[in-house]
């Protein structure tokens, strides 16, 4: 049967396919590739086709290659945040791994492809500070800007000056202060743009064990933080004046489990794969939640992961 389904794809695909091999022979398509093996929580069915895109104008050939066939297609960077289904998904996901980046005086323009972990050892080798704060976060600098990520009181918009982007026929351009960052929230967020690159302006500090104060909130995270499972991260955003978690304990949800998935121990703002978790089992516990806080305190929380049924 899957042999059989490899075949239909293939011959729905086959002039797409054949376009993006003659005129893209960098960007390998594969198929049959599964959402649990290109995310954080591990879990998701089939796609259709998966590409991982390396260099600006790839993206912008293959996206408009996408819409000459009428291939839909869905973006992803390091997939840290999202939840797909165990469902076939009938797409081209495309994973932006530009990992350019370069110092320019107090500025580091880097690819959205580049892990934070990445930008953090580059910055802390060029005495740049004001990133510390995301040292351990498993996120891809194009996702982290596009949700606006943050922790320990910071946020990305402290530190983004400027940021490059596509529809797939431009490359566009937008400065700190268009791009309507709040909280989990920026210009990109309910936008079908592809962001490329970013640029973030630092503070030179030479006099300053950068490594230190990095692994000082690596420790943090540890400490509070379910970092032995795999997991989306938060699931759920602030509500206006409270925290998700402490709504969630004091329904005495910490524990919760549903098949493999369960609300964590440790953190429960989290909820972590304790190892065959499906997809349905996160979904239905995320459900629960949602029922369970707004019955008892009338608040109804909302994702902050993306949820791809």
């Amino acid at each position: 049967m899957f042999w059989l389904n490899i075949y239909n794809i293939m011959q729905k695909y086959k002039r797409f396919l054949s376009a993006v091999s003659a005129s893209l022979p960098s960007v390998v398509i594969k198929r049959g590739e599964r959402f649990s093996q290109h995310t954080s929580m591990g879990v998701g069915g089939r796609m259709a086709l998966y590409a991982e895109v390396s260099s600006e104008r790839d993206i912008l050939s293959l996206i408009k290659i996408c819409k000459e066939y009428s291939v839909p297609y869905f973006i992803i960077g390091n997939g840290t945040n999202i939840i797909a289904s165990d469902k076939y998904h009938d797409i081209l996901v495309i994973k932006v791994a530009i990992k350019s980046i370069k110092k320019i005086g107090n500025k580091i323009v880097c690819g959205a492809g580049v892990s934070l972990f990445s930008l953090n050892q580059f910055a802390i080798k060029h005495h740049l500070s004001g990133l510390e704060w995301s040292y351990g976060l498993p996120a891809s600098v194009g996702g982290a800007v596009k949700m606006n990520a943050g922790s320990f009181a910071h946020e990305m918009k402290e530190v983004v000056s400027l940021v490059y982007f596509t529809d797939g026929i431009r490359i566009y351009y937008k400065h700190n202060k268009s791009l309507d960052f709040s909280y989990r929230h920026s210009f990109f967020s309910d936008k079908n743009f592809i962001i490329l690159k970013v640029v973030f302006a630092l503070k030179i500090e030479k006099n300053i064990d950068l490594l230190q104060n990095c692994l000082k909130f690596l420790e943090k995270r540890h400490l509070s933080q379910p970092y032995d499972k795999r997991s989306a991260g938060s699931i759920f955003k602030r509500p206006y004046n409270n925290y998700a978690p402490i709504l969630i304990e004091k329904c005495d949800l910490k524990g919760m489990r549903i098949g493999g998935a369960e609300v964590s121990k440790k953190h429960c703002g989290f909820i972590v794969n304790l190892g065959g978790a499906s997809a349905e089992d996160i979904f239905r516990l995320i459900c629960k939640i949602k029922k369970t806080v707004s019955k008892k305190f009338d608040i109804m929380l909302e994702e902050e992961v993306i949820l791809l049924k």
